[in-house]
This record gives C-alpha cells, structure tokens and sequence, in this order.
C-alpha cells in the first residue's frame, strides 16, 4: 500500500484559500448542508447556490442556481457527507474556475474550519501506525478491499478528494454485499437499528430468516422502526445500546443517523452486551454505532466465538477502528476473511466485513 503525504498543498488551493481572505471576488457557497452553515460564519459568504431550491433566501442571503452566479466568483462548495467529487466537477463543468472543497480548507486551516465528521484524528493516527495499516491490507481477502484501504487512507490523510475517483453513493448496498450469502433459518442482530429500513433489506433478502434483533436505544428512531417494520412478526425490538458492559451511558439524541453516545449527551440509555440479551445463536450481526462498535465487540465475544456469526462493522467513526476492529475480531476468531467496502463519495459509511 502507497501512503502518500502531502505534507503542503498545491500552489491553487493555497492561492485559492488566501483569496477568500484578500480577493475582492464575491463568495458564494455550494449546498445548504450543515457544513454550508458553517462557512458562512467563517467566510464573508454572499449568497448560496442550489439549483433545485424554491425559495430565494438562506440564512439572510440570496440562494441562486449556477447559471445565475458570475463565472469569477469564488465557489465554496459545502457538500461534504454523500457527493462531494460529483459537486466538484459539477461546478467545473458549470463553468467555474475558482473552487475550493470543504476538505481543502480544512486542510489549509485546521484551526479554523471544524474537521470533516469523525475525522479529528485521522492524519495523527495514520502516520502514527503505518504498520497497522500494512498489516491490515495484507489481511484483507480481495483486491477490491485493498484498493479501497488505499483509497481511503490517502484521502483521509491528505484530504484530496482526486483520491475518491472510482467511489459513488450507494447506500442501498450497504451491509448486504454478494459476497455475505445469507441462507437458511438465520438470526440477524441489527446494531444501531435507525429506522429500520437495514432490517427491512434483511428480511426482504433473507426469507426464510427465524429473528431479527433491532437493537435502537434513542425512543423517536425506535418508534420509526416499529412503524417501518410493522409487518414482520419477526422482529424483536431492544431499546438499548450495544456496548461491553451493562449499565447507563449519555446519549445524544438527535434523532438522526449520527446519535451516539456522547459524554456531553443529553439524555441517558441502557447499554447491554449482546452476549446476554441475546441467547440463541446469531448468523449475522451488524454494527453501526457511530463509535462504540469496539465496545459492543466485546460485549459479543461469546457469540463471535461460539456462532461464528457474519459480520459487518463500520469503521469510519473512528480512525483506529480501520485496525482496531479487525485486531478484537481477530483475537476471538482468527479463521474470518476480512472485506473492505465504501459507500459514500466522502469520509462515510466505510464497512468491514467479516465472513
């Protein structure tokens, strides 16, 4: 594995950056994301583009379609999470010259723009342990795992989105690639249920499946996951959080696919390990727990052990857990084969799997 660092960025990012500070040149975002939130308290943003928006106006400024924005203008574009390589060549092939990603300023400024998501620590850790790294890509069972390990660390070492060529959004591959058949009689664990819709395709691919765990500690996702699985006479529902130990943790309860457990949460839920909530053996588990998939490895290690179970278990939360997750799994079991798969143009949905 090539693990390229640019320890400065090209001549035109650094030009670009400095002009957003000195240029006279009107400034315009693209998106209305969250991150495009952000700029616009940090940058003297004049208005925004979306070319799909009805109305005219966001956060006090004009929202405009591409065609409506000067060719000279400065574009920020704030697509970070699902498309930020297809929004970057659709702003070049608008017309636009002078365009600068999220990431790129990021890079230029770290003290300045806030880190994309869940990635604070990613340039330490990876050139902190190169050797994990090469003694992950030496474990892994296809080709296409190793291309995407490559992919992903360069691009999360250097923020340069050229290293996500190849990657495109599809979510609706997430966690059921061809290579984890399921059949049988089986018995899924969804941690870190959401909505219920990664139930759902499980029941929808797995027919003939004997139970569905759906493990969602924060009560509105739950009550969208009941609604959306409503038919399954299946599915036995835990609200509680997946992690080593039993007791209570904070919890940030956005409501959204990012609630985790956060010192600083704002209410508090009941943590499990798997290993005793659930009895009978499992075939399939799925981690998603935006952070906490380590500890919820040990709080299954009897089920790893004993049930051999497939597996699938984001990594992207957390930087280390590209090498940590692997490591814990590896120390229960040593006979799994290790795939890599991304689903995102962007630092999310990184998925291991083990079979």
């Amino acid at each position: 594995m090539r693990i390229k660092y640019q320890s400065v960025l090209p001549v035109d990012i650094q030009e670009l950056f400095r002009a957003l500070f000195l240029d006279d040149s009107e400034i315009y975002v693209l998106g209305r994301t969250r991150h495009a939130r952000t700029l616009a308290t940090l940058f003297p943003v004049h208005g925004f583009i979306d070319d799909y928006a009805s109305d005219s106006e966001f956060l006090g400024r004009p929202v405009l379609r591409a065609e409506q924005v000067s060719g000279d203008a400065l574009i920020i574009s704030g697509v970070v999470d699902g498309r930020p390589l297809s929004a970057l060549r659709r702003l070049r092939s608008a017309g636009f010259s002078r365009v600068i990603d999220y990431f790129s300023l990021y890079r230029m400024a770290p003290d300045l723009v806030p880190p994309p998501p869940f990635s604070a620590q990613n340039i330490r850790d990876i050139l902190q342990h190169p050797a994990k790294y090469e003694w992950l890509e030496k474990r892994l069972a296809d080709d296409e795992s190793r291309a995407t390990l490559e992919k992903l660390i360069n691009f999360r070492l250097n923020w340069d989105l050229a290293d996500m060529d190849g990657f495109t959004l599809r979510l609706d591959q997430q966690y059921f690639e061809p290579f984890m058949e399921l059949t049988g009689t089986s018995v899924f664990v969804d941690g870190g249920g959401f909505d219920g819709k990664t139930s759902r395709t499980y029941a929808q691919r797995a027919p003939n499946h004997r139970r569905i765990y759906c493990f969602e500690p924060e009560s509105s996702a739950m009550q969208i996951a009941k609604a959306e699985l409503a038919d399954l006479r299946t599915v036995t529902y835990v609200q509680k959080g997946l992690f080593s130990r039993h007791g209570t943790a904070r919890f940030n309860s956005s409501a959204s696919s990012a609630s985790g457990l956060s010192d600083e949460g704002d209410t508090e839920i009941e943590i499990v390990k798997l290993d005793d909530e659930v009895e009978e053996s499992v075939d399939y588990i799925k981690l998603d727990l935006e952070g906490a998939e380590c500890d919820a490895l040990d709080g299954a290690r009897k089920h790893i052990a004993e049930d051999h179970p497939k597996l699938a278990v984001c990594v992207y939360h957390d930087q280390r857990d590209f090498w940590r997750v692997p490591e814990r799994i590896l120390a229960i079991d040593e006979d799994y084969e290790i795939f890599l798969r991304h689903y995102t143009e962007g630092p999310l949905e990184t998925v291991m799997y083990f079979k």
